[in-house]
């Protein structure tokens, strides 16, 4: 055991220097002009082969990383699932199980794949200082929508990873092996060390150990694989074949605290979230917590961890999203009525339902109750029935105006959440942060509403002409790759 510690201590004092050793170059690339990024990404994949062996060696050697000359990127975890109709398998909008949410988008029941809906859900998280997404993909099903935001993603000049979440497949990163090599040969995939990342969403209790990729990307490296901490017996332990870890959603900061304090590992994924309150009709996994996205950004900007992941954009069954959204009515008809589920019980407690006691149980947190502050950490119902939770930090309209019922008199935005992460993230005024994507949801210019030194972030729009060039530009590696991994023909 004392062997193999000193083996990974020296591979990571190996990595840390990668940053430095071989900077992230997809910034560059999108910026340069299309001729210069197709010749760009031509030689990249010509000369893959030739260095692959020489750059893993190059990894190998970096001893140094500057922590103070990085920049937290700030990501969107995205849910690609949604379909706007109730005619498909895994619609979560109306499925009878999973379709159930207390809250609505500002952008309605869209799909996913819709390029309108893509390009607006983009230009908010530009307007709050977002580097790009994470886009979770769970069968090769999701494919056509994961390439539709790519497209977009690209045409923005955004950045993007794919986090294969293996909730339905135990082995789908080498199952989907050739898409994915494909996505990340693109010049704004996300590189950490010279390596494509993996973010890895794991399910222990439904896959057992996760499946590791048993392939490399077409520019010879490993993969940078990112797990799940949660998934690993809260030790916090890098296993074999992991290079870091992301913490997901918890409402106990004291755990949030020990990822971030962990040595075992350099490079970090810090999350930001509100809290959770899920609606499932045939399963319950947590009781509902509110009001930690101050915490959680508050911990990012004291930690910088090399990506500050949003957890997440749009995953409404749960109520973690950030998207814009508001209070859905309960009394609406035609999608589950979430108040047919586990928690919205009239007669027992959030304790009582789970069997064990919630964090408010010892006294640390008070129940998310009527009489909680706004924005203040809150878990479980104390010793009231769990239909009494409830959400006060949403407006109950799509333009605003008051929250539900019992909450504290006030006017609450739909767009609140994600102001205040372009407050936290790049100093954007929260007033101007909602004018502009309320602007952006309406389909205007959001420049227009936003200061001179925040419009900056929109100046590297495309025309429509110039941005066809770009995606060409940008998929002419991800081409080349497969044309590569195909088998020879045998005439």
């Amino acid at each position: 055991p004392g062997a193999k510690a000193k083996q990974r201590s020296r591979r990571r004092s190996a990595m840390t220097g990668l940053h430095a050793a071989r900077p992230d170059t997809s910034r560059a690339m999108a910026a340069a002009p299309p001729r210069r990024r197709l010749l760009a990404a031509l030689a990249l994949l010509l000369a893959a082969d030739a260095s692959a062996e020489v750059g893993d060696a190059a990894l190998r050697r970096a001893s140094h990383w500057d922590e103070a000359q990085s920049t937290t990127k700030y990501v969107a975890h995205v849910m690609p699932w949604f379909e706007n109709t109730t005619k498909r398998v895994g619609n979560h909008w109306c499925d009878e199980n999973y379709g159930n949410s207390f809250y609505r988008s500002v952008l309605g029941n869209y799909g996913s794949s819709e390029p309108s809906v893509i390009r607006k859900q983009l230009l908010m998280m530009k307007v709050a200082g977002l580097d790009g997404v994470w886009i979770d993909i769970q069968t090769a099903e999701w494919l056509d929508t994961v390439r539709a935001i790519v497209e977009q993603v690209t045409a923005l000049g955004m950045n993007f990873a794919v986090v294969v979440d293996n909730y339905a497949e135990a082995d789908l990163v080498n199952t989907l092996k050739e898409p994915l090599r494909e996505l990340m040969s693109m010049p704004n995939y996300y590189r950490v060390y010279g390596r494509a990342v993996l973010p890895y969403y794991e399910h222990p209790e439904r896959q057992g150990s996760a499946q590791l990729p048993s392939w490399r990307s077409c520019d010879g490296h490993h993969l940078f694989v990112i797990g799940t901490f949660s998934a690993h017996n809260h030790t916090g332990e890098l296993p074999p074949g992991y290079d870091s870890m992301f913490f997901w959603n918890s409402p106990d900061m004291e755990w949030l605290e020990e990822y971030y304090s962990s040595t075992s590992f350099k490079l970090k994924v810090g999350p930001v979230y509100r809290g959770w309150r899920e609606a499932y009709r045939n399963m319950k996994q947590s009781p509902p917590y509110l009001g930690y996205l101050g915490h959680t950004l508050k911990l990012v900007r004291r930690h910088r961890p090399h990506f500050a992941q949003l957890v997440t954009w749009n995953d409404y069954g749960e109520g973690t999203m950030l998207e814009p959204s508001y209070l859905r009515n309960l009394e609406e008809s035609g999608c589950g009525d979430p108040r047919d589920t586990e928690w919205y019980s009239e007669t027992r407690s959030c304790n009582e339902i789970l069997g064990e006691p919630t964090y408010n149980a010892s006294g640390r947190l008070p129940a998310c109750l009527v009489g909680v502050a706004v924005g203040k950490p809150c878990s479980g119902s104390g010793q009231e029935p769990c239909s009494m939770v409830i959400d006060c930090s949403k407006p109950l309209q799509p333009t605003g105006g008051p929250s539900a019922a019992g909450c504290p008199p006030g006017r609450r935005s739909a767009y609140e959440d994600l102001a205040d992460i372009a407050r936290a993230a790049v100093g954007t005024d929260m007033e101007a942060a909602t004018a502009a994507m309320q602007a952006i949801v309406a389909g205007l210019d959001p420049r227009l509403h936003m200061e001179s030194s925040a419009r900056s972030r929109f100046e590297d729009i495309p025309s429509a002409a110039t941005a066809a060039s770009w995606r060409m530009a940008a998929l002419l590696p991800a081409m080349l790759c497969a044309l590569r991994a195909a088998p020879p023909r045998h005439v």
